[in-house]
């Protein structure tokens, strides 16, 4: 069983080494920067001039350095948000995605081999589409301006604060696109497990009694779940719980079976100018039962580019930083989820 936090996740990166190609766009042309994490550490640019100069020096190679360290920047605030929903989607990247797409485009082969008799039909496997809303591809966007007093005060440490502020909020916003249309869903009575606890039982034996009992409704209902989406406040309970081994008054409980992942999402806050932008998570006392992968889409037509444009002189703006994506989800929710109740 695999858990899947903030910090758990954060924990593999730091002992892994990752190199890939990020791009970014100067003048119209598409240009990539190098990024490396040896052993948890990320190799960061160092500018050799001051922002200033490299905004007004009319150097293209100079204003492309900067760049290069705002797309590394932004990169090292992508990895202080660790991505939570990766094991429930299957991830599909394909600069050709329409904006809209109809559910029937998430199609799964149904075959099987019989035994053929002389004389008879060979039997055909088809295609069969899952049920679902209609997926849209949507633009996110955001960005930050280089203006005169950053320039003439040379202050490239706002610059850099504001780039790593870039990453942290598309991964979270990445998570909130994934996870929120779980956790936003009007499940119907099929869909739901009650708490199954009774009187005097302890607060992790309600929780196993609950994840057993939804494990077996999921499995009846022929959509067998094995991730589980939880909040971190029922975290010592659920792992109590999935881990067994214990014996209370004659009665066993073994480790519970059949879930491979658990994720704890908490959601994520941020304040941007006087207003606070948050993102919900698991409510606590609540939990989620998955089939994944099967139902569940991660559609990039394009993920996050950084671009620069010329800036507004009459705002006293130098330069232009915007960085967007274009992304979508494809949810089917009530053929691959079961809710769970994990209190009285």
């Amino acid at each position: 069983m695999k858990i899947y936090n903030q910090e758990t996740l954060k924990e593999v990166r730091r002992h892994g080494t990752y190199t890939e190609k990020v791009p970014f766009v100067l003048d119209g042309k598409l240009f990539e920067v190098e990024k490396k994490i040896v052993n948890g550490e990320m190799e960061t640019l160092e500018l050799s001039r001051p922002v200033g100069e490299m905004l007004t020096s009319g150097s293209v190679e100079q204003f492309k350095d900067l760049l290069r360290k705002v797309v590394l920047d932004v990169e090292l605030g992508r990895e202080q948000v660790q991505l939570l929903y990766q094991p429930i989607y299957e991830k599909i990247q394909d600069a050709n995605l329409p904006r809209v797409l109809d559910a029937k485009w998430a199609l799964t082969g149904t075959v099987i081999f019989t035994e053929h008799i002389e004389g008879e039909e060979v039997k055909f496997g088809r295609l069969q589409a899952e049920q679902g809303p209609t997926a849209r591809i949507l633009t996110y966007s955001t960005g930050f301006e280089y203006t005169k007093e950053m320039k003439d005060f040379n202050e490239a440490f706002s610059v850099e604060i504001l780039n790593r502020a870039i990453g942290e909020a598309y991964n979270a916003l990445l998570n909130h696109i994934h996870l929120y249309p779980i956790l936003s869903f009007n499940y119907p009575t099929a869909n739901k497990t009650a708490y199954q606890g009774a009187t005097g039982d302890s607060a992790w034996v309600g929780v196993y009694k609950t994840i057993t009992k939804a494990i077996a409704d999921a499995a009846k209902a022929k959509r067998p779940g094995t991730v589980l989406l939880a909040s971190t406040a029922d975290q010592a309970n659920i792992e109590m719980a999935l881990r067994g081994g214990h014996q209370i008054e004659g009665t066993i409980y073994p480790a519970i079976s059949g879930i491979q992942s658990v994720i704890y999402y908490d959601g994520w806050e941020t304040v941007v100018g006087k207003k606070t932008y948050s993102y919900p998570g698991v409510t606590p006392g609540k939990a989620y039962l998955i089939r994944p992968k099967r139902g569940f889409k991660e559609l990039a037509k394009q993920d996050l580019r950084v671009e620069a444009t010329s800036g507004d002189l009459s705002r006293l703006v130098e330069s232009q930083i915007v960085a967007y994506a274009y992304r979508g989800v494809y949810a089917a929710i009530e053929e691959n989820v079961q809710e769970l109740t994990l209190i009285a």
